[in-house]
């Protein structure tokens, strides 16, 4: 199957790590169980899709509900099919598959970026059919790479550049502050463990969302640094304050683009802002270097990546309901009753 998958990721019109096997088998680590599978769509001649699931079971407005969701894990910026060529025919071929089976009740295609041609096959092959909806959106920041430093930083306001200047001088009473990038990591080797232990040093720690804490995230990291250094994606970024490692950004860069996938500070400095001051000597050096054209910063409008924004990328959750009278029930429930009751608060309000 490698061969058929590289060869598809190859004939995407824009492929990205995202849809590489080493990226799905990272995912299939992190679900930890036996509920993953893959959907191979071939035409008369050849492969042309790969649709990696996972089956999970979850419940709606208290109702059970089965879910069968695009494989992808708590750090994918963005998920997707593996396509060549046209996506309307692979949609067709997968409603009509999943049509023959009855152990889902939602299709989940989570995380698709609205442009996808995925996102309108979709639509496009439930009208009439399938009852399906926009169950969710994300917008991610990104910084577009254009033109020099200086020029990037001169535009700036001069609150914006008050602010670094003022988080600089702060970790320069500090410490002496190092910046360091590393293009491999090694499982299990001391840098690894320095990122890990520096996660366990954040806020997600306590919200049991940091590496070192949720479960399966050691484990994932651990193939994806493995396959990342061995593919050249990886970038691990630290900012060390006399020498102790406080601020870091875990990054995938591919064909121009660096993806940030996880960065964490540790919660004692948080008063300095030291994940601040490691975005800016990030943001000079992909200026400096001329290599990436757009720096993207994972999903959510957070104030230390809007500071630096030149826009959005919007990605979607589309849901498809199995045709039948509990799937419709489910759909009812989504379209109907939780707006209905959501109308009633508002008013009680």
């Amino acid at each position: 199957m490698g061969g058929v998958w590289s060869e598809l990721t190859e004939q995407a019109a824009h492929p990205t790590p995202f849809m590489s096997q080493d990226w799905f088998e990272c995912c299939r680590i992190a679900a930890a169980d036996h509920s993953a599978e893959l959907l191979l769509v071939s035409d008369s001649v050849a492969p042309v899709a790969l649709v990696p699931l996972h089956r999970r079971a979850s419940t709606r407005r208290g109702l059970p509900a089965r879910y069968l969701s695009l494989l992808d894990c708590p750090d994918s910026p963005f998920a997707d099919i593996v396509p060549a060529g046209a996506a309307e025919p692979v949609a067709r071929a997968v409603l009509e598959h999943l049509a023959t089976r009855s152990d889902w009740d939602i299709l989940e295609l989570g995380r698709l970026p609205s442009e996808s041609p995925t996102l309108k096959a979709f639509v496009g092959e439930c009208e009439g059919r399938l009852h399906c909806r926009r169950a969710g959106a994300e917008m991610s920041p990104y910084l577009a790479i254009d033109g020099t430093w200086q020029a990037f930083y001169a535009s700036r306001s001069q609150r914006f550049k008050k602010t670094i200047r003022n988080i600089q001088n702060r970790l320069a009473r500090l410490g002496t502050v190092g910046i360091e990038e590393h293009r491999s990591l090694e499982p299990g080797g001391p840098l690894f463990e320095e990122m890990i232990d520096l996660t366990r040093r954040s806020w997600k720690a306590e919200e049991g969302v940091a590496i070192a804490t949720m479960p399966r995230m050691r484990e994932f990291f651990a193939e994806l640094s493995r396959r990342a250094t061995e593919r050249g994606w990886l970038s691990l970024w630290l900012l060390r304050l006399d020498g102790r490692a406080i601020a870091m950004e875990y990054q995938l860069r591919d064909k121009g683009v660096v993806h940030a996938l996880r960065a964490d500070f540790d919660l004692e400095y948080g008063a300095a802002s030291p994940g601040s001051a490691l975005n800016f000597e990030i943001a000079r050096s992909l200026f400096e270097r001329g290599e990436i054209r757009e720096y993207q910063m994972g999903p959510g409008l957070n104030e230390y990546k809007m500071r630096w924004a030149s826009g959005s990328h919007e990605t979607v959750r589309l849901h498809v309901y199995r045709a039948g009278l509990y799937p419709n029930l489910l759909h009812f429930g989504d379209t109907v009753l939780a707006p209905a009751v959501r109308r009633v608060r508002d008013r009680l309000r």
